[in-house]
């Protein structure tokens, strides 16, 4: 009786298992079906082609394959089911292989051993080796006293993201001489393009600019940024003009209102003279022999009797009128004036007083304003002062290209190493010589312009003012981008288009997403690059701000002193 229940329990199941069986095949039969439909449609899409028969062709083929598998499927099932309804009719078992939940722990708890031994193989073996070297704002380094190196800034949260994407751990090596790398005599190179030449680091974050020297030893990646380099000099401080007085007109409007002066006056002089009166002349002349009889020693009408005399005369008229201080002394008969001195004088008279009110109200506006004198804009006038020194990063491609020029303004800068100018340091010493020897006035800084703008943010962030100058001229661009060793499989790595989106470099310099994180560093690089030239101030003059207005008096009286003493020598000689 158990041997029957059992041969009718395995008979049951056997019949379930075909069923189901025949069902998943009419389900198969179905889908394939509706493939066939939709290969058939894109086979009538492809006209005056064959390529759609050949589709339908061959998956009727791929069809009829899987019907006669499961035709051999089923058939198989159908023995299998004979086969164990025969072993039943014998009292033949065959005990069920079945899996304890211990066991499977076992096995799935093996499996993730496997996994992770697989995982930390694989990590080992994408070790990658990374120089780097601090450069402000686009990396700092730091290594504490048991040699541990750490990094930050945009060039580290660019490597973060390039060993995720490809699964490699790194460690990081700084260069001993500090540099990014230049030709050495000896045929080597040195700094870090030395490091990666020499197989000593994988990788090399710099960022480095693209020469055509450089990339015969070394590969670059897809470009970070385009940079230029840049004057970094101290903010002259505002200074007082001493001749201010002068600014309110061109060297021209002066000249012009000197000649307009002598000629005013020789005009007047012309229509005084023509004027006077016979009468006047005999009276004068009368009057001249009668005084040369007396005894008196000296009287002033001796010296104003002259035609010179008269000429000077005028010439005082007409230079008082332009100081709103005219004077006419003709009360009496010698000199009638005429018609045509008055209309000559009157305007002369309307057109100094234009000239003196606009000098006056220039000259108020501008002694209220005090200069700030900016000297260096442009490589020439850096090289042309021999009391300013100049202060470079070593081992970079404008110092490999200051070493070989043969001519041009590179040549003349090149020049001032013979003048004991110029100053090569790391590229980590060049954030504290901006705030030193830059500062003090006697440097110039020559580095890219993102460099200038930070030291132009850290100076307002931490003093509120603006203490440096960055020239007008941009001079020697270059690509940076990040380096690796000639036939590494690293650099395709980073530039292959495999590499997930966001973290293509590509990418991330078309969404500014690496200027974004250097913006982070720069949070007041703009506050300064608007700085005026010129100052409003308040206080007062001193002596040593209008040492020019002094100038002019002591000349005026040494004059006066010289036309005293001739004076005096033309009365002594009439004396004879």
């Amino acid at each position: 009786m158990v041997v029957e229940g059992l041969a009718q329990s395995v008979v049951t199941l056997m019949v379930v298992m075909v069923m189901v069986m025949a069902g998943q095949v009419t389900v198969s039969a179905h889908r394939h079906l509706s493939y066939k439909v939709s290969v058939k449609l894109q086979a009538e899409a492809v006209t005056g082609s064959n390529v759609g028969e050949k589709l339908l062709d061959r998956d009727c083929n791929n069809v009829s394959r899987r019907r006669n598998s499961r035709k051999v499927m089923e058939n198989d099932i159908a023995e299998t089911a004979v086969v164990q309804q025969q072993a039943q009719q014998h009292s033949i078992t065959h005990p069920l292989t079945s899996t304890s939940p211990q066991q499977k722990q076992n096995q799935g708890q093996q499996e993730l051993e496997s996994t992770v031994e697989d995982q930390q193989q694989k990590e080992v073996m994408m070790t990658v080796r990374v120089a780097a070297e601090e450069w402000v704002p686009h990396i700092g380094v730091s290594q504490d006293t048991h040699g541990n190196i750490t990094i930050r800034g945009p060039m580290a949260n660019l490597l973060t993201l390039l060993a995720k994407a490809l699964n490699f751990r790194y460690t990081l090596v700084r260069p001993p001489d500090g540099a990014w790398g230049i030709p050495t005599e000896g045929g080597d190179w040195n700094g870090m393009i030395g490091m990666v030449k020499r197989n000593e680091a994988d990788l090399a974050l710099g960022p480095f600019g693209l020469t055509y020297s450089r990339s015969r030893v070394v590969d670059f990646s897809s470009p970070i940024l385009i940079d230029y380099y840049r004057i970094l000099v101290r903010r002259p401080r505002p200074e007082t003009d001493p001749i201010g007085f002068l600014r309110p007109f061109t060297w021209e409007v002066w000249v012009g209102l000197v000649m307009c002066v002598w000629v005013v006056g020789g005009v007047l002089f012309l229509a005084a003279s023509l004027h006077s009166s016979p009468q006047s002349k005999k009276q004068e002349k009368e009057e001249k022999w009668g005084r040369r009889n007396k005894k008196s020693t000296y009287n002033k009408d001796d010296i104003e009797e002259g035609p010179i005399s008269q000429f000077l005369t005028q010439l005082w008229l007409v230079y008082g009128s332009l100081l709103s201080q005219p004077e006419v002394s003709y009360a009496d008969e010698r000199w009638r004036l005429g018609q045509g001195w008055r209309v000559a004088a009157a305007g002369w008279c309307v057109a100094a007083l234009v000239v003196a009110r606009s000098y006056s109200s220039a000259l108020t506006s501008l002694l209220a304003v005090r200069n700030v004198p900016v000297r260096y804009n442009y490589l020439t006038e850096v090289i042309a002062d021999p009391k300013l020194n100049l202060v470079f990063e070593k081992a970079t491609a404008l110092v490999e290209h200051m070493s070989t020029v043969q001519r041009g303004v590179y040549r003349d800068l090149a020049d001032t190493r013979g003048q004991d100018r110029a100053n090569f340091l790391a590229s980590s010493a060049l954030y504290d010589a901006a705030y030193t020897t830059v500062r003090s006035g006697t440097h110039a800084l020559l580095v890219e312009d993102t460099t200038c703008r930070k030291v132009y943010s850290d100076d307002f962030t931490k003093h509120g003012r603006c203490d440096f100058y960055i020239g007008k001229e941009r001079y020697w661009p270059l690509i940076f981008s990040i380096i690796g060793r000639k036939g590494s499989h690293l650099m395709p790595a980073i530039n292959a288009r495999s590499v997930p989106l966001r973290v293509r470099l590509d990418q991330m310099v078309a969404q500014d997403l690496y200027f974004k994180w250097l913006g982070e560093e720069l949070p007041n690089a703009t506050a300064c690059l608007g700085a005026a030239t010129r100052v409003t101030v308040t206080e007062p003059y001193s002596l040593l701000g209008l040492w020019g207005v002094f100038i002019i008096f002591a000349g005026g009286l040494m004059l006066g002193v010289v036309v005293l003493g001739c004076e005096r020598g033309v009365v002594a000689v009439r004396k004879l």
